[in-house]
Formats: C-alpha cells, structure tokens, sequence
C-alpha cells in the first residue's frame, strides 16, 4: 500500500486483502486512535479527587492563587512531556530531556545578559539547537540503530559535560524581564504561560488527531514492521519526534529560566522522570503504539498534585521518587506482552458465534 493510501483513507479503514498488512495494522492498531479514552478519563478522575482530598485536609490547597501557581507549575512538566509525548507512542523514549532543558536555560540568559532585545533572535537559535539535540537522537536510534534509552541517556550525559565544561560551574546571569513576564507574567487572572501551554496543547492534539504524520505516528508505535508494509516513512517519523522533544525541552528550559529569573546547573534533573511518569499516567504505553497529550495533560496535574502533598503531609521529596518509579514500573508491566497473554488465558476461550441458518440456507 503507498502513502497516498494512508493519507486518503483513516487508520482502521484501509483497504486490504484478507489476512494481509493492512488488516493487521488494523487488529494491531484497534482502540489505539488518540482522545479522550478511558485512561485519559481516569487521569483526570485521579486529578480532581486527590486535589479534593488534599483540600478536605489542608482549606488553603483550594485557594484561588494556590491554584494558579499549581497549574503553572504543571505548565512546566507539560511543556518538558510535550515531545516525550510523540517520541513514547512512536515506540521510543528520550533520557535527555534534563539537559537539553538546562541547556536552552543556560544558554538564554548568557546570550541576553539580562537584555530583553536579544531574546529575539536567542529564543530562536536556542530552539533550534534543541531540534539540533533532537536530530542527533533521532539519526542514532534510526541509522546507527542505537537503542533510544542507551542513545539519549549517552547524549543527556555529553551535554551535562559540555555545560559544565563551558561555564565551569559559575551562576550565570539573571533571566530577561520579558522572559520572567511570559513565565509568570499574567494577563488579568490568567498567567501567560498557561496561555502558551494551551495553544501548544491545542496545536499537539491537533497533530495526533487530524493529520498525516499523526496517523504515521501511531502506526509506527504499534508495529514498525506492520507500518513499513503499509508505507510509512518510520525512520523519518521517529527522527521528527526527537526533533520536537528536543525544542520542547529547549523551550521548557527557556521558560523555567524566566520563572525561576536565574538558570542554575541541575535545575532540568526533576523532568527526567517527570515528563515520563506525565505521560503513562495519562495512559500512553511505555511501549508505544498508544497515548495521547490529552493524557500527558491529565497526568502532569496528577504530579503536580502529588508534589503539593510533601508539604501538607510532611514528607520527603523520597516518596515522590517513589511513586514515580512506581508508576513507570506499573505502566511498563501493564503493556507487556507477556501479561496481555496471561490475561488472555485467566478470560478463558473467547465464546463462538453460531451460525446463522437463514444465511447458510439462503447465501
């Protein structure tokens, strides 16, 4: 089947002979198309009724400015998980989301010096640079066939050193004042990075719905072979979705420079985990082939919520590691192969139709 196929027709609807390519993409891809699902839908359940129950315990967690500053600390997991998003349901994951993020932080507000006019041009190259990063990961995982997690935990690892190298571990300048504005800047009661935050998401949901590339995505995440025979440029999605993780976690370092109005050396360690952990509460597939930013929306006010809870209940940052590693190990689990068949047997035999008389008396 060539691409022109793909695009004329909707996932699920191609046509093909019995038992070839295109009816296993379907049986593969079944239940698999981008939405509010049920595990979307259980995220945000989650959401609302641990943000009730720390409110039941703690009346000010429910305060109006309590609530913005929760939404725009989410805003930052969000925008670090936006490309981790893609780069999951293709089948892959990216390690170097932390620095990239330092990175982009470092970078803006040394090129600026505190100035506002270089952030017309800074903010450009330094998204650039991300897709750069994202490239990079990209052709190793596509070309060299480098394993993703041994490939951008390698280029995560090069580019902590080169920062280190380059500022030798001196603070660098304070962030621009119209960078702190877009990061915590409000317009009205409306903070404008949450502004920003809901015009990328609109833009991602979009992609995963009603495009090309985002079909091509989900049938590459659900199986590489099954999508080459359909006609899927694979290696070119994968390498875009890299591209996108990268400028994500570009612009999410840029913009948490801005918030925090000084970048600082280790500040991007927390979205290691974070944008993963975002994005299978939401109820992607470590594995691929499922998911939705819809979700990873869901689970980083699942996190930030989570993260409200130290100090109400007094307790160390250590649990929250925990139940990030629990969550991955979870979702890791519930996508194995080998569970689906254990789940299968423990069903029994699926029960047969029988025949219909009137159609075999009567074809």
């Amino acid at each position: 089947m060539n691409r022109a196929g793909l695009r004329a027709q909707p996932a699920g609807q191609r046509s093909s002979a019995p038992g070839g390519p295109g009816q296993a993409a379907r049986r593969r891809g079944r239940g698999r198309r981008p939405g509010l699902g049920q595990p979307v839908v259980l995220a945000y359940l989650a959401a609302l009724l641990l943000f009730g129950a720390v409110s039941a315990y703690s009346p000010g967690f429910a305060e109006p400015g309590h609530i913005r500053t929760l939404l725009v600390v989410a805003a930052f997991t969000g925008l670090a998980a936006l490309g981790q998003t893609m780069v999951i349901i293709g089948g892959g994951i990216d390690l170097s989301v932390p620095w990239t993020l330092n990175c982009a932080a470092m970078l803006v507000t040394a090129l600026c010096s505190s100035r506002d006019l270089p952030l017309l041009w800074a903010m450009p190259v330094i998204l650039l640079g991300g897709a750069l990063v994202g490239l990079v990961n990209g052709l190793g995982v596509t070309r060299l066939l480098v394993p993703p997690i041994v490939m951008t935990l390698a280029m995560n690892v090069v580019l902590q050193g080169v920062l280190l190298i380059t500022t030798e571990g001196f603070p660098a300048p304070p962030a621009p004042r119209a960078l702190s504005y877009l990061a915590s800047g409000r317009l009205g009661p409306v903070p404008v990075l949450l502004l920003i935050w809901a015009a990328l998401a609109a833009l991602v949901v979009c992609v995963e719905r009603l495009t090309v590339f985002g079909r091509e995505l989900y049938a590459t995440g659900s199986s590489r072979t099954v999508a080459l025979l359909a006609g899927v440029p694979v290696n070119r999605t994968i390498v875009i979705t890299y591209v996108l993780s990268g400028m994500g976690a570009a612009l999410a370092g840029m913009l948490l420079a801005g918030y925090s109005e000084q970048a600082f050396l280790g500040m991007g360690d927390p979205y290691l985990f974070t944008s993963i952990a975002a994005v299978a509460i939401g109820g992607a597939s470590i594995l691929g082939g499922s998911g939705s930013y819809l979700g990873t929306i869901a689970g980083a006010l699942v996190l930030t919520v989570l993260t409200g809870l130290l100090p109400v209940f007094r307790l160390d940052i250590g649990a929250l590691q925990i139940i990030y590693g629990g969550v991955i190990l979870a979702t890791v689990a519930l996508g194995s192969p080998r569970l689906g068949a254990w789940l299968n047997r423990a069903r029994g035999p699926a029960a047969v139709p029988e025949p219909d008389a009137d159609a075999i008396a009567n074809p």
